[in-house]
């Protein structure tokens, strides 16, 4: 027997019993047995396709199509409407079988017939028309006569189910280019008449009115004079459902108009009703069309002022998502508009809303428009609007923050470099004392956008303080892009590099109580780039503050941080800071302020973060040195209002790869040519990596104090997670490394790191370095 005829035999002996049936026994079927016999012959139909290709169209004529004619009979006796849908969607592959010769496809009408008249089930009725459509668009004129319109007759005068009258609107529109032009006029009057018919279901009649819209393309200009009453009277009908469907016909019968006089009379009535409709889902429904009538009505010439009027009219409806709505239109509509009126009448409209509305999602939406427009606008018309947006940043509420953010760059190059300094900066600053992670990272993200606006005293006084507090910030993600900004702040400022790393503290840079003052962390879930487990943060591990002070984004470690690090890295740490144990070091940040922070942060530079006690602030130190000393600093991701609740944590991120296949590429070269070897320590004379900038130009003295401290946290620091951090780090920067250096200090360190260090990723990746180096 082959494989087809075991199927057919399946098909044959398939049974269709009711769910509520009984087993022979007088007990219920169990709901796992039923699960499993659905399960079954769903698979088996889900075969079909394959089945009628193995058979060719004349077996499957005679053979398949009326066994499932009578398979369709018993699953509609048995109400199993899954079977049903599964055969209705198949019914289009059968037909490419059939072909369209004879018989052919025409023979799965009955079939579909059946399950439009029988099934209740909207789902299953849906699919039906769908392969009805599907398999009459390949009818010739003769069969759409004979065999479609007589199924489309039935459904419409015969009282059936709500499910079959509702998808007969769409088979009308199917059929309707196949037939001639008398049965045209039986199909256009049918789908006008299950539509305007008062007497008929809701849904059925707006199913019908949405179906006008394709009626519409079909017929062209000749249905408007026909069309335009009845659109009249619908807007005017006592059932909801029907008003809200009468937007997409009045849109489309709008495009076949061919003046202003006709738009003003067929169709600006009409809206002007829906505008005042008490019903929500009405006014909504029209909001959503709003950019595209705007554009219907611009094109004829006519004077669009009632739809401007309407629209600001849907921006202060009473019910909130309406408002939502149409203000997302509300840059395509003020696109669509003439210069003059979005001057003169929608853009102080907008600036109004911007400042009344009290809802933050459509605030937001508006922020979203305000700032699309602005490309669009004339300078001078954009300032007034640019500053009420900027004005979200002074508000309590985060969301529209984040939406200021998102746009930032566009923002500030609209901006006077005056009031930057004056007003905005100092807004952003404060800004950094927020307990949402999310604007913290805004305020991180986007200061780089203002250092070509301003001068360099603002810049060493104000910047740069602030970019070594942030890089103590609680969330791993605002630490991280920290680093990125201030390698961006060092490259427009060189003259500020040794004070960055170095601090200005003198001797105090290093350690002492500074040290303590600022050892913020974060949650153990958001904080570390790689997992520690519960082992490691007994042997240099930190654990990290579950709050934060109200006065300050930064949290203290806790006292194993301390007490687990090594002599070496530990010198600068007091006595007193070790014994506080416990206590944590938040009691030493939760009265700072921000000037505080930041003068201490300045104070001690960004070298003290690599003798912090706290082992997620060791590795920042590390990633801020590859930013810094590296073949380039990585593009930032793109700003999101609307991003992940959680920070994505690892030092390798996805703007990262770049920088190593740069540095493996220029391995493998070296490798076959080996270039004059690096006296300057300067990496920024050749091209940056793909998607990543050119990293600043740093004095030769800063390199080697870092580099001291990357070799001192690759030995010694009792963390693998920074000992193989800084293996990496070493990889990035080594084209900074001068050839001296890396022969007395670097080779040695990283050779003695891979025959001894007892973890095997920071045995691996200081090999890695050494490949690079080439000396592997």
């Amino acid at each position: 027997m082959s494989v087809v005829e075991a199927v057919i035999q399946t098909l044959s002996s398939l049974k269709f019993d009711s769910t509520n049936a009984e087993s022979g026994d007088g007990k219920s079927a169990s709901p796992d047995s039923e699960t499993l016999e659905t399960a079954e012959k769903l698979r088996v139909f889900y075969s079909l396709p394959t089945i009628a290709k193995n058979m060719g169209a004349e077996e499957c004529q005679t053979t398949l199509i009326p066994m499932l004619s009578e398979l369709v009979q018993k699953a509609i006796g048995a109400g199993d409407d899954e079977v049903l849908m599964v055969i209705s969607q198949k019914l289009p592959a059968l037909a490419d079988v059939l072909g369209s010769e004879g018989e052919g496809s025409v023979s799965l009408i009955p079939i579909i017939s059946e399950i439009l008249v029988c099934v209740e089930e909207v789902v299953v009725a849906q699919a039906a028309a769908d392969a009805f459509c599907t398999i009459v668009s390949k009818f010739n004129a003769d069969q759409a006569e004979k065999k479609a319109l007589p199924l489309i007759r039935k459904i419409h005068e015969e009282d059936l189910f709500c499910a079959s009258r509702k998808v007969v609107c769409k088979m009308i529109i199917a059929c309707y280019p196949l037939v001639p032009a008398k049965l045209q006029s039986e199909l256009k009057y049918r789908l006008i008449h299950l539509s305007d018919n008062e007497e008929e279901v809701p849904l059925v009649r707006s199913a019908a009115i949405q179906q006008l819209v394709e009626l519409c393309r079909l017929v062209g200009a000749d249905i408007k004079t026909e069309l335009a009453p009845i659109l009249v009277g619908l807007v005017a009908d006592s059932q909801r459902i029907v008003r809200a469907a009468c937007v997409a016909p009045l849109l489309e019968l709008g495009r076949l108009l061919s003046d202003a006089k006709e738009f003003e009379t067929m169709i600006q009535p009409c809206l002007d009703k829906l505008a005042e409709d008490g019903s929500r889902d009405t006014r909504r429904a029209l909001a959503s069309s709003m950019a595209d009538l705007q554009k219907v009505a611009v094109t004829h010439g006519g004077s669009p002022r009632s739809l401007h009027l309407m629209m600001m009219n849907l921006l202060e409806d009473n019910e909130v998502e309406t408002r939502r709505v149409a203000a997302t239109q509300l840059k395509d509509f003020c696109l669509a508009s003439p210069p003059e009126i979005l001057t003169d009448f929608l853009l102080p409209r907008l600036q109004e809303h911007l400042t009344m509305e009290r809802d933050e999602r459509v605030r937001s939406e508006l922020v979203c428009c305000a700032v699309g427009l602005l490309p669009s606008v004339r300078r001078e018309d954009c300032l007034p609007l640019v500053r009420p947006i900027l004005a979200f940043l002074n508000l309590n509420i985060d969301q529209p923050k984040q939406y200021v953010f998102e746009y930032f760059s566009e923002l500030m190059a609209l901006m006077p470099a005056s009031e930057i300094q004056l007003t905005l900066l100092p807004s952003l600053v404060n800004l950094w004392q927020g307990k949402n992670w999310r604007v913290r990272l805004g305020v991180v993200q986007s200061v780089p956008c203002l250092f070509s606006k301003l001068p360099e005293s603002c810049l060493r006084e104000t910047i740069l303080p602030s970019a070594l507090a942030w890089l103590r910030d609680p969330t791993w993600a605002v630490r991280d892009c920290a680093c990125r900004t201030l390698a961006r702040l060092l490259r427009s400022c060189p003259s500020a590099a040794k004070d960055a790393i170095m601090g200005t503290g003198g001797g105090a840079t290093g350690g002492g109580q500074a040290n303590t003052a600022g050892s913020g962390t974060t949650n153990s879930t958001a904080a570390s780039p790689v997992g520690v487990s519960s082992g490691n943060a007994a042997t240099g591990g930190s654990t990290i503050a579950s709050s934060l002070p109200a006065s300050s984004p930064l949290s203290g470690g806790s006292a194993g941080d301390a007490a687990a690090t090594p002599a070496s890295l530990s010198a600068s740490v007091p006595s007193d800071a070790v014994a506080t144990g416990a206590a944590g070091v938040a009691n030493c940040t939760s009265g700072m302020s921000i000037a505080s922070l930041t003068a201490t942060a300045m104070a001690r530079g960004l070298r003290a973060l690599a003798s912090d006690s706290n082992y997620h602030l060791r590795q920042i130190f590390i990633l801020a040195v590859q930013n810094l000393f590296g073949p380039g600093i990585p593009d930032e991701p793109v700003y999101c209002a609307l991003g992940d609740s959680a920070p994505h944590a690892g030092l390798i991120l996805p703007a990262t790869q770049s920088l190593y296949k740069h540095v493996s590429a220029q391995s493998q070269n070296a490798a076959a040519a080996p270039p004059a070897p690096s006296t300057t320590g300067d990496p920024t004379s050749a091209s940056p990596p793909p998607n990543c900038s050119p990293p600043p130009t740093m004095p030769a003295a800063t390199l080697q104090t870092c580099l001291q401290l990357l070799l001192q946290l690759l030995s010694e620091d009792p963390v693998p997670n920074v000992r193989f951090a800084a293996a990496r780090a070493l990889l990035l920067i080594s084209g900074s490394i001068d050839q001296k250096s890396a022969q007395k200090q670097l080779l040695p360190a990283l050779k003695k790191v891979v025959e001894s260090d007892p973890d095997v990723d920071v045995r691996y990746f200081a090999q890695d370095a050494l490949s690079v180096l080439g000396t592997a």
